[in-house]
């Protein structure tokens, strides 16, 4: 019986080792990604500017009467 208790205590303690890690790193990738995932909407909103702002200078060719 002590070798069963001890065997159920180890494999406790093994789980509590593995979960523990799990955690840390599920809560380690997801700041990860919501940091990725800030990075691209400000890159997003700077393509936004771009191209706003090619629209504009379209804009501007073709009223000047430039060709295309």
């Amino acid at each position: 019986m002590p070798v069963a208790l001890v065997a159920w205590i180890a494999a406790l303690a093994f789980a509590a080792v593995v979960l523990t890690f799990c955690t840390y790193e599920v809560r380690w990738k997801a700041h990860r990604l919501r940091t990725d995932l800030e990075r691209l909407r400000q890159l997003a909103e700077q393509l936004r500017r771009v191209q706003s702002s090619l629209a504009a200078a379209q804009r501007r060719l073709a009223r000047a009467g430039a060709p295309d």
